[in-house]
């Protein structure tokens, strides 16, 4: 596992790829969870929104085992218990009862 750490105290209106420049987040859409290619997961502290094959592979439980234990879900921690190469997660403060947004990216 080797991840780098990016956080905001805010949560922007669109979060884009670093890489391709793609609105992964756009809440100017109804379907506003937009995942490109180099997208490894979007979540919240509750859930997980979207999850690719790739990530989910590298987690030592599965997303059913992760969610299936929702009175010690911690989904930070879950996600930094991958095994996944190399990626980066930006973490997003959303204002609200110490609640945050992760989004995943592979790394360069």
């Amino acid at each position: 596992m080797s991840f780098q750490l990016i956080e905001s105290d805010h949560m922007p209106e669109h979060v884009y790829c670093p890489h391709c420049q793609h609105a992964i987040i756009n809440n100017d859409e109804v379907q506003y969870i937009q995942p490109c290619a180099h997208t490894l997961f979007i979540a919240m502290d509750l859930s997980f929104e979207f999850v690719s094959d790739v990530f989910e592979d590298s987690l030592p439980l599965s997303i059913d085992e992760i969610h299936g234990n929702d009175e010690n879900l911690n989904i930070f921690t879950e996600i930094t218990r991958s095994n996944y190469p190399d990626f980066v997660i930006y973490k997003f403060s959303l204002g609200l009862h110490d609640l945050s947004r992760y989004v995943g990216v592979a790394a360069a």
